[in-house]
């Protein structure tokens, strides 16, 4: 099993996993033989990765944190619930009776129990969903991150809980907000950025309504577009002026939507993102939130292609749940060519460094 980008799909690769769709529904099954066709379907869908079979990684079990279909049956939920809350006369009706909040609050306890409450290391959660998931399958991901890191931090689980109903309903203000806006691939202009801002208050607003949503939970929805550095909005708020759901959440969103295909561009891999957080700690983000999310989310999933110092290039096959960072690799070349293939483990061996990620590593994939 190895990661793929759909850019060098060709006729004949296998799909290690499947593929979903914007209501959670499978598009591709696993194990499908990819045909010139399927492919094109691929990028269509806005897909920029996806596991393929290798022979030479055939042992190499891709972690999931949560499986497909839990997976299907939230995004499913969460794609009908926010489709009625879209009707202004579903939304009333929402409102008024709780069942927005009472549904959102089921929901994460399913990701609770079956994900969070299990697992002290997330797989990154986004690569085989297409562009038009993004609304829905984001709540989902920036729950199931921001709940990792609260954990991690020490939250207890009603405070998670408040956390993670949050997180699921954080861009819920963006149904106020014209799809035309949202989906635009060029720049904004000064009124559709404003626009686009109000969000978060309008999202705030509503959460306000719902007597079973706490205002914690309200919080992220208001907060998580402010920077710690107090160039956020919708307040300007600094530092630790920003409550701690609305730090968390910023990291957890950021890394979601640059790990996710969008309609504008492609999605970044993981350790591309984390990069990020780490280039705007201080700034965009809270540090240490941003430690406990690197140390608790794997960036380098099996699978990954990557290309080490000293000429060699591999295949992730294992992690270290200690050492995130420094995982087992499947070395399948030296200095460019085949070798029979034999595994380094990254914590045991620090004289070997990841010094590229990506599908164009500089291992030749063959059937």
């Amino acid at each position: 099993m190895r990661l793929k980008s759909v850019e060098s799909l060709v006729p004949g690769d296998v799909l290690g996993q499947p593929v979903y769709g914007k209501s959670g529904q499978v598009l591709l099954q696993v194990d499908v033989a990819l045909t010139s066709s399927y492919i094109r379907r691929l990028r269509q869908y806005g897909c920029t990765y996806v596991f393929v079979r290798d022979p030479r990684t055939e042992d190499v079990e891709l972690q999931q944190s949560i499986s497909s279909e839990l997976r299907q049956e939230i995004v499913r939920k969460i794609h009908r619930t926010l489709d009625r809350f879209a009707n202004g006369i579903e939304r009333r009706s929402l409102l008024r009776e709780g069942e927005l909040g009472a549904t959102f609050r089921d929901l994460f306890n399913m990701l609770f129990q079956n994900v969070l409450k299990n697992q002290v290391v997330l797989t990154n959660l986004t690569s085989m969903y297409s562009s038009d998931t993004f609304l829905y399958s984001h709540c989902m991901n920036v729950a199931l991150y921001a709940g990792a890191v609260a954990i991690g931090y020490g939250y207890s689980e009603a405070k998670v809980r408040d956390l993670g109903v949050g997180a699921m309903l954080h861009d819920i203000g963006k149904l106020a907000i014209d799809r035309k806006i949202l989906d635009k691939p060029g720049a904004l202009t000064e009124d559709e950025k404003r626009q686009v801002e109000m969000h978060c208050q309008l999202g705030y607003d509503m959460l306000t309504q719902q007597p079973n949503i706490s205002r914690t939970s309200a919080h992220c929805a208001l907060q998580h577009h402010e920077k710690f550095d107090g160039t956020g909005y919708p307040r300007g708020l600094v530092g630790e002026e920003i409550h701690e759901v609305g730090r968390i959440l910023a990291v957890a969103d950021v890394y979601d939507a640059l790990t996710s295909n969008r309609a504008y561009r492609k999605a970044f891999l993981p350790h591309e993102a984390v990069e990020v957080l780490y280039g705007e700690s201080n700034a965009h983000f809270d540090p240490k939130f941003v430690q406990l999310f690197v140390k608790h989310v794997n960036v380098y999933p099996p699978g990954t292609p990557v290309t080490l110092n000293q000429n060699l290039s591999g295949i992730v096959v294992d992690i270290n749940t200690d050492q995130l960072m420094r995982p087992v690799v499947r070395i399948l070349q030296e200095s460019n060519r085949d070798v029979t293939p034999y595994d380094i483990d990254l914590s045991k061996h620090l004289n070997f460094v990841i010094s590229r990620c990506d599908d164009h590593a500089s291992v030749s994939f063959v059937g």
